[in-house]
């Protein structure tokens, strides 16, 4: 039997220019919660230099897609970013979880489409 696959692409862009910081009021949004809890609660995530370190934010988001049943299995590059490929079985049972605060900072700028 051959095994059907369902794919995400996503882009890191890789300019020299940092990338804006996560948005606590935009998390808070989403969450329904408080900005204020927000930047109290994870006041590390969001008063930290962490968004500049491309390695940690590549870590971050192969662990959060593979926490998901993606499977990283290519990258490539166009221009200034770097594309990470993943797979993972057609119809693979993924037990539905809510992203936490930290995991909707990594990934609020993606097409829902390209969410794990």
């Amino acid at each position: 039997m051959m095994m059907e696959y369902e794919y995400r692409v996503v882009g890191i862009n890789l300019e020299s220019t940092p990338a804006p910081a996560p948005d606590p009021a935009k998390a808070s949004s989403q969450l329904n919660v408080s900005r204020e809890f927000i930047e109290k609660e994870f006041a590390e995530h969001y008063q930290s230099n962490k968004q500049n370190n491309t390695p940690l934010q590549i870590q971050n988001l192969l662990n959060l897609y593979g926490r998901r049943g993606w499977a990283h299995y290519y990258e490539g590059k166009i221009g200034h970013q770097v594309l990470l490929y993943f797979r993972r079985a057609k119809g693979e049972s993924i037990a539905a979880s809510d992203f936490s605060p930290e995991e909707q900072a990594v990934i609020q700028k993606l097409a829902d489409e390209q969410k794990p």
